[in-house]
């Protein structure tokens, strides 16, 4: 006796293939021919009186806010619900990159401890690990409550759905490094946390950082944090912390361990960009609201940026406390360049510089 036909992950094709359990009636409009499985578990799941209650809202709160309200982000749409994540993430493919990511970091410390690689490390290069390892641990988990604080008002489920995950992957990252220097501790004796947070607390580098996080938690509008964190935090920040001072520094010391362990949060730090361009492409392009939509994003810009800017430049004096150091300067122009890149992508390149002109 057969079951009824099932969805299957793997099935990607474009023809009907035996496979008869997609929709035939639906409210969305895929973006191909035929609807994706992310779509199909995606889309219309998050309720809009712009597309399924015609009758307003069935519920509001207290103070008569509506269930999802527009004026939760100064950026307008005619349709959120056009926005896709070009990767097409939903949950299983998602906790299946986090798996992944995650037997990697566990394969490179147990290929270390078999191959004695630990044993490798100069006593210069621990103590810099020792120092500076977990404070962006900090970092990622501030990132963690901006993002996961906004999930709730995005006005689509797409957007939606892409915002937890990455609030999801930051606190995976932040997980990850603190778990690393229990690794480490097994090698090398304590690298206590608590001196991590005092030198994040303290430490004039970090500090541009630390007031950049903390006020990522204030806004209140999520189309800002959005922007503010994937088109110009992580591109600058981010990018200096996982890229320079940890992928790159690691590997000029001879530590092909703790650059195996960033590495996968770099990659994240990728797909967040590459979902937010389309979304911000989305909003600049809109036929009704673009023009309205680039002025506020300018304004973005002109409030976030040169914070931006003046932290990335804090951090690049980290750099001269290297055992084994590169430039500065050229470590700050190729994430000047980096970033430079992605906004050009986004479409907003020409904001980003009226903005520092």
């Amino acid at each position: 006796m057969t079951g009824p036909p099932a969805k299957k992950f793997s099935d990607t094709s474009t023809s009907r293939g035996g496979d008869e359990s997609e929709r035939q009636f639906r409210y969305f409009t895929p973006a191909k021919r035929r609807a994706s499985l992310y779509e199909d578990v995606t889309c219309d799941t998050q309720p809009s009186v712009h597309r399924h209650l015609l009758r307003g809202w069935p519920l509001c709160f207290e103070d008569g806010r509506t269930t999802w309200d527009d004026r939760s982000t100064a950026l307008k749409s005619r349709d959120w619900f056009a926005f896709r994540d070009p990767l097409g993430l939903w949950e299983r493919p998602f906790y299946q990159l986090g798996a992944r990511a995650e037997a990697q970091i566990d394969a490179a410390v147990a290929s270390a401890r078999r191959d004695g690689l630990f044993d490798d490390f100069d006593p210069a290069w621990v103590e810099f690990l020792r120092t500076n390892l977990q404070i962006p641990a900090f970092a990622e988990h501030g990132l963690w409550l901006a993002m996961a604080s906004i999930g709730r008002d995005c006005l689509s489920d797409s957007i939606t759905h892409a915002v937890v995950f990455e609030a999801a992957s930051k606190q995976r990252t932040a997980q990850s490094i603190v778990l690393y220097a229990m690794d480490l501790e097994n090698h090398f004796g304590s690298f206590e946390i608590a001196a991590a947070k005092t030198r994040w607390l303290e430490h004039e580098a970090w500090q541009p950082v630390r007031e950049l996080v903390e006020r990522l938690h204030y806004v209140n509008d999520w189309g800002e944090v959005i922007v503010a964190t994937n088109l110009l935090f992580e591109p600058l920040i981010g990018t200096m912390i996982r890229r320079e001072l940890g992928i790159r520094a690691a590997r000029v010391n001879g530590d092909t361990v703790t650059a195996a362990i960033v590495t996968p949060s770099q990659a994240e730090a990728a797909w967040a960009a590459d979902w937010t361009i389309p979304l911000v492409r989305h909003v600049i392009e809109d036929e009704a609201h673009g023009g309205h939509n680039r002025e506020v994003i300018a304004g973005w810009i002109d409030s976030w940026l040169p914070s931006c800017n003046a932290a990335v430049d804090a951090l690049t004096s980290i750099i001269s406390d290297l055992p084994v150091g590169f430039s500065s300067e050229q470590a700050r122009e190729r994430v000047s360049a980096s970033a430079a890149q992605i906004r050009e992508q986004a479409g907003i390149a020409d904001l980003v510089k009226a903005a520092v002109a």
